[in-house]
């Protein structure tokens, strides 16, 4: 298990920024000034790339794998805040917000992933309008998905959040109602503040009930339209 910067893979160049999403926004410049702060990096499931309080000297952006992001240490309470799949930032409220990573990340499986100067990115900001807005935007959309979710945590019963993760793994993660997870079932508990045999039952009185198939890791949800009535009546 690897903490940030120990046994990856890497190369800098300007060719690793991306040409799409809000890095459209870049100029030919910027796109230079930018990947002088950019590592490409590769993390094995389990790999750590930054801890909880540790100082923020970088950002990431997903290219391909899947990461989580939490709150707590191992061996104590653990509350899985969110994943990030390839096109997705990690740890921007640290980048502008603090002086320290605010959670911590780790891989749950292999992972490619640029890491990025926040100084350098802090640099193009000032200088592009665009490009700032469509940071905003993002961080907003944290804020918002933080704000849901601590509703859900205090104001749904299980099956309403367990509805709610199944939603959040077809609509945003998986992008289909069929899809195989990467998680243990401890890591999906996590996700939605619950415990593993809770989660575990919960899931089973779905499949019984027709709601979902269930095989092992593979999941495929059979009634979109009960879900999302679990979903929003909690």
């Amino acid at each position: 298990m690897n903490d940030f910067g120990l046994n990856s893979e890497y190369r800098n160049s300007q060719d690793l920024i991306p040409g799409d999403g809000i890095f459209n926004y870049l100029t030919r410049d910027e796109r230079v000034k930018l990947s002088m702060g950019v590592t490409l990096m590769t993390f094995e499931r389990q790999d750590i790339l930054f801890k909880q309080n540790m100082p923020s000297d970088h950002l990431v952006y997903v290219i391909s794998g899947l990461l989580k992001v939490y709150s707590g240490e191992r061996g104590s309470r653990v509350v899985c805040i969110k994943l990030s799949g390839p096109g997705t930032f990690v740890a921007l409220s640290s980048a502008f917000a603090s002086n320290v990573y605010v959670n911590s990340a780790a891989a749950i499986e292999k992972t490619v992933a640029l890491m990025i100067r926040k100084e350098s990115l802090k640099e193009i900001v000032k200088g592009n309008g665009m490009f700032a807005v469509s940071i905003i935007n993002l961080m907003g959309k944290e804020i918002i998905d933080v704000s849901n979710k601590l509703v859900a945590f205090t104001m749904k019963q299980l099956p309403g959040r367990v509805a709610d993760l199944l939603r959040y793994f077809s609509e945003e993660v998986f992008k289909s109602n069929k899809f195989t997870v990467s998680l243990t079932r401890q890591e999906m508990a996590e996700l939605i503040g619950t415990t593993k045999e809770s989660l575990i039952r919960t899931l089973n009185e779905f499949k019984n009930d027709k709601i979902i198939r269930l095989e092992g890791k593979n999941i495929e949800i059979l009634s979109t339209d009960l879900i999302k009535v679990l979903s929003e009546i909690g």
